[in-house]
């Protein structure tokens, strides 16, 4: 059975052209052209990713990304045509897990889909229960982390860098090398990233300001410690 990946996008000429596009590829394809339409899909089809537009003519991306977020783990990764970094970081502190800017390059959306879906499907293959290192524990198959005594529900993108850097043993991953093993050769985005490690200890911090588990070095590279 192939994925079934949701285009939400209130433009019909470019749901058509990512739908011809991930049909090309081997996906299954939902079309959604308003917020309303795309929870209702969500509901109806359980797509296994969602291309979220920002702007819907009945509302906000970002907003959806939460209402969706507060009961599905499903793969989203925003669409937006907006220059303005905060924007786009928006999308990411709603929960989704990667973007990609308008105009769109069919090419790199169709690597973008793949790489969230081999992240989800490593983690569905992992049985190993837990893993750990220096105070840090994270289930992968629940995408559960706890860390003094703190216990946080991690997005599909948290739970892999999570993974990498307890994997690493306390060595520290540098951005390239980091994103190299969440999102694959090539599609790293030093941004999305660092926006990533921020929620993370948002999320297992005490205080966030004052990090004690995940460290990064003055050259930038990331480190449990």
């Amino acid at each position: 059975m192939q994925p079934t990946i949701l285009v939400v996008d209130d433009d019909a000429s470019t749901r058509k052209m990512i739908h011809t596009a991930l049909s090309s590829a081997g996906y299954d394809v939902v079309d959604a052209g308003t917020a309303a339409e795309a929870l209702e899909a969500i509901g109806r089809e359980s797509p296994d990713v969602v291309l979220l537009d920002l702007i819907l003519p009945d509302g906000d991306g970002v907003a959806v990304c939460r209402q969706v977020r507060a009961h599905s783990d499903v793969s989203i990764i925003m669409v937006t045509a907006k220059r303005d970094l905060t924007d786009r970081l928006a999308g990411l502190d709603a929960g989704a897990d990667d973007y990609v800017t308008k105009p769109l390059s069919m090419a790199e959306l169709v690597a973008r889909v793949r790489a969230v879906l081999r992240r989800r499907e490593m983690r569905e293959q992992d049985q190993a229960g837990e893993i750990h290192w220096a105070g840090v524990t994270l289930r992968p198959a629940q995408r559960v982390a706890t860390a003094g005594g703190r216990e946080a529900q991690l997005s599909e993108t948290e739970a892999g860098i999570l993974s990498a850097l307890i994997e690493a043993r306390g060595s520290p991953l540098s951005p390239r090398e980091l994103g190299r093993q969440v999102w694959g050769e090539g599609q790293s985005d030093a941004m999305v990233l660092q926006t990533h490690v921020v929620n993370l200890r948002h999320k297992l911090e005490e205080d966030p300001a004052g990090p004690k588990h995940i460290i990064t070095d003055a050259d930038g590279a990331h480190r449990i410690a």
